[in-house]
């Protein structure tokens, strides 16, 4: 492990290289590539491509080692089990949606299911369908003013009766840590099964999903430096196992008759049609390049990043800061009180700015802190002390020349 050093690792990003002048902070949102990732997956195309699984033919049975190879990759990297259970998926939405319509037969009425305010949408939609099915409530957990998981309130939604806790590892629009493993330990008295989404915490941290210990794990490969349309779900083997296949189709069955149909086992049953191959076999590119951070360095950068945002947004008349909670990543989401979050945002953009501006997908939350809208500048491993300034000194020119 070398000493963190953002300089160095924009090196392996060659949009950094092409576009020298931007700032770009809509990670949360999607991060940049990594070359040695983008090279994994056209050297595929180039070289491998084929379909995997089942094809005795030479480049069928390369593209099968390398599909399975990097489940395993996954998998370590996880702290899974094994390799079967670890599910490609296009997405941490699409992992989201494969749990929630594979648990339909498992929920009933009057069986409850609790999310929290802070969800992106991915992780309500397919619970306030599932339980609209089935007869079911779907509870909601407040926020603190701070903008941490209202713990009071999530015990008093939390029972006997609960089913499926759904729960951000880290909120996309305030960059909370949530207490995932007081969660889980909470379901389990109950037998609840716990869903994460982890998409905005792969980026920040290792992850042990057995020291966790949930029941399903989701998350993107385009939220860690690799490509778009693939994902991961982690779930626990026996769990798995009785989840209903999602996607139906070629490759994850063994027998179909008119009669009845027999499922292949673990991972093909819930992998059906042709996976995102070239993508997938480029995540373990993107997971030698994590294990490779020095993560405690990082959080000391993290840092120095959160004391410019917070004391910059101090100084800046009519700023409002979205959440102050103090275990958090560098997600910043702020409102302006006068100006609207997509004008700051155009405003911003034509100094070659990149935030996001809007709802984040996350329309339970901003209400909490009286606001429909927000900017959101979001910073990973490659984005620096500097750039935080630059944003910092951007806003305060534009909300000077708006207000």
């Amino acid at each position: 492990m070398v000493a963190y050093d953002p300089a160095a690792i924009r090196e392996q990003f060659p949009f950094f290289i092409k576009h020298p002048g931007c700032v770009y902070l809509d990670n949360a949102a999607t991060t940049q590539r990594l070359g040695s990732a983008v090279d994994r997956m056209v050297g595929f195309y180039y070289d491998e491509n084929s379909n995997v699984h089942r094809g005795v033919y030479d480049l069928s049975e390369r593209a099968t080692l390398a599909y399975e190879a990097a489940r395993g990759t996954v998998a370590d990297y996880l702290h899974a089990r094994c390799a079967e259970e670890i599910i490609f998926t296009g997405g941490t939405t699409d992992a989201l949606n494969t749990v929630a319509a594979g648990l339909d037969g498992e929920i009933c009425t009057g069986d409850e299911i609790l999310v929290t305010a802070m969800e992106h949408h991915s992780n309500i939609l397919p619970w306030k369908a599932l339980a609209d099915r089935r007869g079911a409530k779907l509870n909601i957990a407040g926020l603190t003013p701070t903008g941490e998981l209202d713990m009071e309130d999530f015990l008093k939604k939390f029972s006997t009766r609960t089913k499926i806790v759904a729960v951000a590892h880290v909120s996309n629009v305030l960059g909370t840590i949530n207490p995932i493993k007081y969660i889980t330990k909470l379901a389990r008295t109950v037998g609840a099964l716990t869903v994460i989404d982890g998409a905005q915490w792969l980026p920040s941290g290792p992850i042990n999903v057995q020291d966790l210990d949930c029941d399903f794990y989701a998350f993107s490969a385009h939220k860690i430096f690799g490509p778009m349309g693939v994902g991961v779900l982690y779930g626990r083997r026996e769990i798995l196992e009785k989840l209903a296949p999602f996607r139906l189709g070629g490759g994850m069955v063994q027998k179909v008759t008119a009669e009845e149909v027999i499922y292949r086992g673990l991972p093909d049953r819930l992998e059906g049609g042709t996976p995102n191959v070239a993508s997938a076999v480029a995540i373990p590119a993107v997971i030698e390049f994590l294990k490779s951070v020095n993560w405690a360095q990082y959080r000391s950068h993290e840092r120095k990043i959160r004391s410019i945002i917070e004391r910059g947004m101090e100084k800046i008349p009519g700023l409002q800061l979205l959440g102050t909670a103090p275990e958090k990543v560098g997600i910043y989401a702020f409102s302006h009180r006068t100006v609207h979050a997509h004008d700051l945002a155009s405003m911003l953009a034509c100094q070659n700015i990149c935030v996001r501006a809007g709802n984040h997908c996350a329309q339970l939350l901003l209400p909490h802190f009286q606001t429909s809208q927000s900017l959101r500048a979001s910073f990973t491993l490659y984005n620096t002390v500097d750039e935080a300034a630059a944003l910092m000194k951007a806003l305060a020119k534009c909300v000077c020349q708006m207000s």
